[in-house]
């Protein structure tokens, strides 16, 4: 919007004008109003002293200061955790149409990809099909829905390849779906092998990165970027559990109104076999949807969540070390042990990053302190499921599910390593606070690629080297 030009009689309302306008504009606040508003009157003051008009000074003063946009994407990429809380007004081309229509069209997609394979494959789809390729099915047209926004966000044409990440970000997306359909397409449908479950609960990792790529754009190159991905899956998560509720109790009321008004049970009891599917499938770009328009739920709930499962974890932490401690031997605890408390691991590891990714940058929490002690816990816990893997590989032998956990342990102790070096700086004030706040940031937003590296390989990787054992 271009600025009016100011009349020499009228300084003081111009730069109220240009407030208001400074205000609306997305990653800044009242006080960084404020202090660009003190930059303005101070230049136009010295102008004014060398001899030119109020009108003169202003329209110099702001021309020196930057244009709106220019002001206003700096602050942001300094502030991305406050421009994720800042509601910001549509702009006027968004206004007609907010997407709503384009997401139920790809939610209907995204539904219709996960119930159709039922229909044409039967039960073989439920154990051999569904666990491999349940993330290609839906997070392409959720990458789609986040691409095509980006488009429509772009009004000149030769920049709308940046806008979308440009030719790295694309080629990257493309390159991770491709490789993700190779076991898919080529390996064995094998539900008794260790690979076939390794390849299933790996793959939807890194094709979360791929998905992380198009909701970034072409901020994907920016490290710390990637926590605005963390805060977006933490609300769509939020959001996707709320729908899932409902959608339980809705589908249970429709089955029970058709029981009572007589219909065959044969057909009746389709119902959820339908409606399940298409509802977990279309939620999905639903949820994007409303993250997308309400980005709030995440500095409200990742502070109660915090306080509420950080001292839990910390008992059944503390309570697995007494366990070991008493049976003086990890490497025989039960193996279904050391598999929940290795969940139990990467679920520390997504709270701290959960709780990261809304956490106050300028001041220190009590919050800080205990997640610094399940931190601790964890790495202890961490040390003797190592112990206890290093022995049960000397004992019996290398298999394709130790060796993935000896992995995904080490860079969970790499990680929670950091992560407690970097709250201790920012506990005993050993880095300045936003420096400390961002140093342990960008720390969470590595373990991103390097997780999603990580899982990529143990999918593609493992199955072919251990025999599709």
């Amino acid at each position: 919007m271009p600025m009016p030009a100011p009349k020499a009689d009228d300084i003081s309302g111009q730069i109220t004008q240009w407030r208001r306008m400074m205000a609306a504009r997305p990653g800044l606040s009242d006080d960084d109003v404020d202090e660009l508003t003190d930059h303005l009157e101070s230049e136009i003051n010295d102008l004014r002293t060398v001899g030119l008009t109020p009108d003169e000074a202003f329209l110099i003063a702001v021309k020196r200061l930057g244009g709106q946009d220019a002001v206003s994407r700096e602050y942001a990429r300094v502030h991305s955790d406050r421009l994720w809380r800042q509601l910001v007004p549509p702009s006027p081309a968004r206004r007609q149409s907010n997407g709503l229509l384009l997401t139920l069209i790809l939610a209907t997609g995204c539904g219709l990809a996960v119930r159709l394979p039922y229909t044409f494959l039967g039960e073989a789809a439920s154990g051999e099909f569904y666990p491999r390729a349940i993330g290609l099915l839906i997070l392409p047209l959720l990458i789609g829905y986040f691409l095509i926004g980006h488009w429509r966000d772009e009004i000149e044409l030769p920049h709308r390849v940046d806008r979308l990440g440009g030719v790295g970000g694309l080629v990257t997306m493309a390159g991770v779906l491709a490789v993700a359909a190779v076991p898919v397409a080529l390996f064995p449908a094998r539900p008794d092998s260790q690979t076939f479950w390794l390849t299933a609960l790996h793959l939807p990792v890194s094709l979360g990165i791929a998905t992380g790529i198009a909701y970034l754009g072409a901020r994907w190159t920016d490290l710390s970027a990637w926590m605005d991905w963390v805060r977006f899956l933490g609300e769509a998560a939020v959001y996707y559990v709320l729908i899932a509720l409902c959608g339980g109790v809705l589908t249970a009321l429709i089955v029970g109104i058709f029981y009572a008004a007589g219909l065959p049970e044969t057909a009746v009891s389709q119902i959820p076999g339908w409606v399940l599917p298409l509802g977990a499938g279309g939620a999905v770009p639903v949820c994007a949807w409303l993250v997308q328009h309400k980005k709030s739920v995440i500095e409200n709930m990742a502070p109660v969540l915090t306080a509420v499962f950080t001292p839990l974890m910390s008992a059944a932490l503390i309570a697995f070390l007494v366990v070991v401690v008493v049976a003086g031997d990890p490497v025989t605890v039960d193996r279904d042990v050391l598999i929940v408390f290795d969940a139990a691991l990467i679920a520390v590891a997504a709270i701290v990053l959960f709780t990261v990714s809304a956490r106050d940058a300028e001041r220190r929490h009590v919050l800080d302190w205990m997640q610094l002690i399940l931190i601790a816990a964890a790495i202890c816990v961490d040390l003797v499921m190592l112990w206890a893997m290093a022995g049960r590989l000397g004992e019996w032998g290398a298999s394709a599910n130790k060796l993935a956990g000896l992995g995904c342990n080490v860079l969970l102790l790499t990680h929670l390593a950091g992560s407690a070096w970097h709250y201790c700086q920012i506990l005993l004030g050993r880095a300045p606070r936003p420096a400390g706040a961002s140093g342990l940031a960008r720390w969470q937003c590595l373990a991103l690629p390097v997780f999603g590296v990580w899982a990529l390989l143990i999918a593609l990787g493992f199955p072919p080297l251990f025999g599709w054992a």
